[in-house]
This record gives structure tokens, sequence and C-alpha cells, in this order.
């Protein structure tokens, strides 16, 4: 078979007209591929004892198939939908499932985080209701009873026990009524406000703390201003920050709650791969330290900012796994014993 031969072949059947073959991406590559045959068969038929020996056919036989491997289809990239995403609170969860996704890479695709179809980010019930119909692929949650029968999870706290330890936002003119708070006999004389579908609203109920819920949490720090209750509990990460723009508001000084509440990957039942691919990759990024520098990069700041060391540390039993903080933090309790979960 002479060149001309292999160039024929490879040329598109009549059929194929030439505005479909610039619309259709697999046919350009098969295209471009044919652009290298002739040279391709020159180098397979030529004659090893005339002008080109064998030495250089086989080298000139090796360069056209690396020049022929961009012109084979990529295997497409995988998005991954979440429905939690725009918030600034889920920067990190989305940068570490990214980091995941990228050393399993090899193994399982190219893949990578993308936003759900609803705006704006809906509630964590509606959350859970979509990764169950399978409209996303991904969510990051707290886990119960319910959760653990329904969904694929990875058990694994994101926040390495972080989200565990919270502050109270009272009114400033309270100040010296929450210094005589020693326990949670104490807090219990108080009224808290409360997002009812925070996860850790049951958690209150567990432990008998009055509290006022509400369904937009958006209307809590306007109504403690009112004096519609006495505090409401924030995480290290959202405290300073939200009462910035509020002057009779402030973070209580001498107290933080502290209780068992992992954040874990939840995935369909239906995608087993999914689940079993994170599960391998957040052992990896453990491993290689790069979870610990990405927990730190954003949250380190946060131990001293608190300074849980000098706070009085309520208890509070939230009938959820307990997460070692010895990642971030080891602050002892105001008993003075150690204060790891």
């Amino acid at each position: 078979m002479g060149t001309g031969d292999a160039w024929v072949n490879c040329r598109p059947r009549a059929s194929i007209a030439l505005g479909d073959e610039r619309l259709n991406p697999v046919w350009v590559k098969r295209r471009e591929a044919c652009n290298l045959a002739p040279l391709l068969c020159w180098c397979l038929f030529a004659d090893c004892r005339g002008t080109v020996m064998g030495p250089v056919r086989h080298t000139l036989i090796l360069l056209c198939c690396l020049l022929l491997l961009p012109a084979l289809p990529a295997r497409a990239e995988r998005l991954l939908r979440v429905c939690q995403y725009h918030g600034a609170n889920y920067a990190y969860r989305i940068e570490l499932a990214n980091l995941i996704l990228a050393r399993t890479a090899d193994r399982y695709g190219a893949a990578r985080i993308a936003p759900g179809d609803e705006r704006p980010d809906p509630s964590q019930d509606r959350c859970l209701a979509l990764l169950r119909e399978g409209q996303v692929d991904l969510a990051y949650v707290p886990p119960n009873a319910e959760r653990l029968g329904t969904l694929d999870m990875l058990p694994v706290d994101m926040h390495a026990g972080m989200l565990g330890y919270r502050v109270l936002i009272i009114r400033r003119d309270r100040q010296a009524d929450f210094a005589q708070v020693q326990d949670v006999e104490g807090l219990r004389q108080r009224i808290g406000g409360f997002g009812s579908q925070w996860s850790d609203f049951p958690i209150f109920e567990r432990n008998h703390l009055p509290v006022l819920g509400m369904a937009n949490p958006g209307n809590l720090l306007p109504m403690l201003e009112q004096r519609r209750f006495d505090y409401f509990h924030r995480a290290l990460s959202e405290a300073w920050m939200e009462v910035q723009g509020h002057p009779d508001l402030m973070v209580e000084p001498h107290l933080a709650l502290r209780y068992a509440m992992p954040v874990y990957f939840a995935f369909n039942r239906g995608d087993a791969e999914l689940a079993r691919r994170f599960a391998e990759g957040f052992e990896q990024v453990r491993e290689d330290g790069s979870f610990r520098a990405l927990f730190l990069r954003h949250y380190g700041h946060l131990g001293d900012l608190a300074r849980l060391g000098e706070r009085r540390i309520i208890e509070l039993d939230s009938g959820l796994p307990a997460t070692d903080a010895s990642l971030w933090l080891d602050p002892p309790t105001a008993d003075g014993k150690d204060g790891t979960p």
C-alpha cells in the first residue's frame, strides 16, 4: 500500500459535509490524526535497505505515535453538583472536596465541584432531598440516625472538631449577667435564639435548653438587639464577623459551649463509586499533610482569637460521634482537664 492509498482511506466519506465536520469535535480529532497518516505509512513501508535505515525508521515511527496522542479523545471531566456553594462559609468545604478529587484523578478521572441549579443556596433539608433525588451529587452535613440510614456518609469530620466549639453573642449590657453562668444549669435560666433548621437544634432540646426558633436566621441579630431572647450561639468562624456593625452586641468573653458536631461528606446511595473515591482521597490528604495545611490556612487563627483556654467550657450531650480536635487545638476545660474530645 502506498502513501496515497493511506491518505485516501483517511478522507471523509462523501456523506459527511464540510460544515458537519467542523461541528463534530470527534471528527476534527480524526482529521488531525489523518493529516499525519502519510508520514506514518511512509515510515512503516519504506525499504530499510534504501535511504531510510532501520533505526531511523523506528525513531520516526515512535515520533509519529507520540504526535498522534493529542488527537485521541480525552476522558470528559465530571462536574459534581453541590447545592450549598455560594456562601463564604462553604469555601473551605469546596476547596477540600476539590483537593480530594485532584488526588484521585489518576484512578477515577478528572472531576471538580460545580453549583447545583437552585439559587440562592437552599436549606440543608432541601439539599438532602435533592441529594436523595439525584439532583445533586454531594452534600456536607452533620450525621444523625435518619441520614446515616438513607445516605452514604464518609465518617470523617472535615472540620476536625472545630464546629463543636461555640461562643455566645449577647447584648453588651448583659455582660455582668452572663459572667455569673457557671454550668449548663445556669444557661438553662436564659433563652437562646436559634435557626429552626440548624443541625444542632435537637442538641439544645436534648439538653433542656430553652430556645426561640426562627425559620429565617437572618432575623436573629435584630431580635437580640430588641431583647426578644438573651443570646444566640455561633461558630468560632462566624461570631466576631457577625457582631461587626452591631455596637450594642458583643461576643461573650467568658463562656464557650462544646458538643460533638462533626460534618461529613454525604452521597446518594446509588453512587457507591463516588463515596469510595472520597474515602480513598480523604485518607490520602490526611496522610500527606495537605488536609492539615488546608484546614490551618482557613481556621488556624481561631484558637488565638477565641482564647478557649481562658473560657469556662460548658459540655452538652449531642448523641453524635466525638471528634479529635487536636489537629488545631487542645484547650483545657474549666476544671483544668484535658479538653480534647
